[in-house]
C-alpha cells in the first residue's frame, strides 16, 4: 500500500488528466448531486471531526475474534477507536435555500455559508452534519493562504491520485481514517498543519493488525461491508436517478 507521501510524489508528477465527478462512474449519486449544485463554491473551512466508534460493532469484532480484537487494541496502545470525517465549510453564494432540495434537514435560516461532513463508510459520503457530537472533537486544517480551493477541487484531486479512494476494506487499512489523510495529504494542507495535537488525532490506526486477529473470519467482515456498499448503491442511486427521470418526463408532458 503507497503512504500519504507517495500518493502526493506521485499526483505531484502524473501529467494525466484529471476526470472530474461528472464523469466518474464510482461517484456515489448523492454526492455527484451535491457537487454539481455547489462544488464551485469555494472553501473557506475545513476542520477533522472525529467519534467514538459505537459500541456494538466494538462488541462484536472481539466475539468473532475471541477477545483477541481487543488485546491487539490495548497492545498498539489505543484507548479508544474513533471513525474520522471531514466538516468543510463553504460558500453558498447562490442564496440560502439552494440545498434544501438535495440535504434533508437543512432549514431556511441556512445562511451564507454551508457545512458538509465528508467521510468514508462503506461508501463516501458528502451529507450535512446532523448530530451534536459530531461538531464536538473537531480540529482545524489550516488552508493554503491565497490559494482558492474549491469542494470540487478537493475531491476530484484526491480522488483521481487515490487508487484506493472509493474502496472500504479495514483488513487493508483502507478505511475512514486513511481516507481523510489521504485527502488532507494529496490536497498539499499537511504541511500546514503544525498543532501536535491535529497530527495526532489525524494519524490512522493500524486497522489492519486489529482486523487480523479476526483470522478467517475477516473475510465474513469485508463480505459484510461490500454488500451494504452494494446494498447503498441499488437503493439510494437508483432511486435518485429514477427521481430524476420521473421529474424529467413529468416536465415534458407539461409542456406537450
Amino acid at each position: 500500500m503507497k503512504t500519504t507521501s507517495l500518493l502526493l510524489e506521485q499526483f505531484k508528477y502524473d501529467k494525466s488528466p484529471i476526470i472530474s465527478f461528472q464523469y466518474d462512474p464510482d461517484m456515489p449519486v448523492r454526492v455527484r448531486r451535491i457537487l454539481e449544485a455547489v462544488g464551485h463554491e469555494r472553501i473557506l473551512k475545513i476542520q477533522l471531526g472525529r467519534t467514538p466508534v459505537q459500541e456494538f460493532p466494538l462488541k462484536l469484532l472481539d466475539l468473532l475474534s475471541d477477545s483477541k480484537f481487543t488485546d491487539k487494541q490495548l497492545e498498539l496502545g489505543y484507548d479508544e477507536l474513533y471513525h474520522n470525517y471531514l466538516l468543510i465549510t463553504i460558500e453558498n453564494s447562490r442564496g440560502p435555500n439552494v440545498l434544501q432540495h438535495l440535504l434533508e434537514g437543512v432549514g431556511r435560516n441556512t445562511t451564507a455559508c454551508t457545512v458538509f461532513k465528508l467521510e468514508k463508510a462503506q461508501r463516501i459520503a458528502l451529507k450535512y452534519p446532523m448530530l451534536p457530537d459530531e461538531v464536538i472533537d473537531v480540529y482545524d486544517i489550516p488552508l493554503t493562504p491565497n490559494k482558492t480551493l474549491t469542494l470540487h477541487q478537493l475531491i476530484s484531486t484526491a480522488s483521481n491520485a487515490d487508487e484506493n479512494f472509493y474502496k472500504y476494506d479495514a483488513g487493508e487499512n483502507n478505511m475512514c481514517q486513511t481516507f481523510v489523510e489521504n485527502i488532507i495529504d494529496i490536497n498539499g494542507l499537511m504541511a500546514n498543519i503544525v498543532d501536535q495535537a491535529t497530527l495526532d488525532a489525524l494519524k490512522p490506526i493500524d486497522s489492519k493488525a486489529l482486523i487480523s486477529t479476526l483470522g478467517r473470519r475477516a473475510n465474513f467482515v469485508k463480505a459484510t461491508t461490500d454488500l451494504s456498499a452494494k446494498l447503498d448503491e441499488i437503493v439510494f442511486d437508483h432511486k435518485i436517478l429514477r427521481k430524476k427521470v420521473s421529474q424529467k418526463e413529468s416536465g415534458q408532458l407539461h409542456r406537450s
